[in-house]
């Protein structure tokens, strides 16, 4: 077991001094109700690894919205969710999950469970995964003491994810996507029964909900290293639950990788561009649809297809300029950091690096009102012309606002010449 003197100092040390305030004031308003409170889940967890940087949940064996309300400075700094007696608390920069302790059930696979209120026991055994199923007390009497009923603190020193339940897998088959992840972030290994339960059970993602699994893709987006997820759910058959034609190959690895070197934090839809670069565009419609992707992440993957349909234009080393232009203007920025960390051509690359760094800021000196006072009728003309000024500063024809003059006086009396 782990010292529970060392886990106070460690709680002590690991959390910014506001949120050990909170803690306790929290501690205190829960002891005047004759609550008990307790840090749980991946909380827990994170301490117990000295890992840095981890959200804060709480588990109080009473009400945990009136909790909140008690502990908040205002109702403004509080969200609630009576169905699940959960409370979100915004404590300054921060934002602290306190939840009631309760009991699930499961009505069918794939459902969100009934739950009702359970003492803390009740509640960690409802939990994913042993290692994610501690707590540590925060009554007055015995702070930091830890409470493991499933042998979560020896997995921690074994680097094991366990499932609690052999029927954890059917209740809920997020959890296959969790143990993954969980294996993949924390170098662990899955052990073998529940290895064996989660291919037995991989089907049973079919019960789960659109939007809940696209917040188990949401999450492996966000995770430092997505690609090793990637790669273990398709060595395990569960990549393809999303798409069939997904591959979390070697491809993807070294993609990923190339992007971290672009940017210091590529975004989730800088990855899910990558994810799905190999995919038709019909694929990635399929793909969206079945995850019902947000606007935004539609966008990444469909903006890829705009890429990749003009891949001899890009890698062409003769390609001008405005030609490059005209084929990126309006691609999301992460599809662009996505393009050059999976295209292999170095005129490719090269030419959506001077759009992201230069050209895509090239503008003419002469406004459409400059235009219309020299003579432009006002409409499609004024466009037309600030598009070929701009493209003539793109391809060096131009390079200064007289000659911007010029080349509108000369269009002009073409124009008045029946020439334009």
């Amino acid at each position: 077991m782990f010292d529970t003197q060392n886990l106070r100092q460690r709680l002590a040390e690991a959390l910014p001094p506001e949120i050990n305030a909170f803690l306790r004031i929290a501690a205190a308003e829960a002891a005047k109700r004759k609550w008990r409170l307790y840090l749980v889940g991946g909380t827990v967890r994170d301490l117990l690894l000295e890992r840095s940087g981890f959200d804060i949940d709480l588990s109080v064996e009473g009400d945990a919205i009136e909790l909140a309300r008690a502990i908040a400075a205002s109702p403004g700094d509080i969200t609630v969710h009576h169905r699940f007696n959960t409370a979100r608390v915004t404590w300054g920069n921060h934002h602290i999950d306190l939840a009631r302790s309760r009991e699930e059930t499961y009505a069918r696979p794939g459902a969100l469970p009934t739950v009702r209120p359970g003492s803390i026991e009740n509640d960690l055994f409802r939990r994913d995964f042993t290692i994610n199923a501690m707590a540590m007390s925060l009554d007055q009497d015995d702070w930091g003491r830890l409470i493991d009923l499933n042998g979560g603190a020896d997995d921690l020193r074994n680097g094991v994810i366990r499932i609690l339940q052999p029927r954890s897998f059917i209740d809920d088959a997020t959890r296959i996507w969790r143990a993954v992840r969980y294996e993949q972030r924390l170098d662990f290994c899955i052990e073998p029964t529940t290895l064996k339960l989660l291919g037995l059970n991989r089907d049973m993602l079919r019960t789960i909900t659109a939007d809940r699994l696209r917040y188990e893709v949401e999450c492996i987006l966000a995770e430092s290293q997505p690609e090793k997820v990637f790669s273990r759910a398709d060595e395990l058959g569960i990549l393809a639950t999303w798409h069939p034609s997904l591959r979390g190959d070697r491809w993807i690895s070294d993609a990923c990788a190339r992007a971290r070197t672009m940017v210091e934090k590529p975004t989730s839809e800088t990855y899910l561009a990558l994810l799905g670069w190999r995919l038709t565009a019909d694929e990635k419609e399929d793909l969206i649809t079945a995850l019902r992707l947000t606007k935004l992440q539609g966008r990444a993957l469909r903006d890829s297809t705009k890429i990749t349909e003009n891949i001899a234009n890009l890698a062409s080393a003769t390609a001008k300029p405005s030609g490059i232009y005209a084929i990126l203007h309006g691609i999301c920025e992460d599809t662009l950091v996505a393009a050059e960390a999976a295209l292999d051509s170095p005129f490719a690359s090269q030419n959506i690096d001077l759009f992201m760094t230069q050209w895509r800021r090239v503008t003419p000196e002469l406004t459409g009102e400059d235009l219309g006072r020299m003579g432009v009728s006002r409409g499609p003309d004024i466009k037309t012309l600030l598009e070929e000024l701009k493209n003539l500063y793109l391809d060096r024809m131009i390079s200064s606002r007289r000659q911007e003059e010029s080349f509108v006086s000369d269009w002009l009396k073409n124009r008045s010449h029946g020439l334009g």
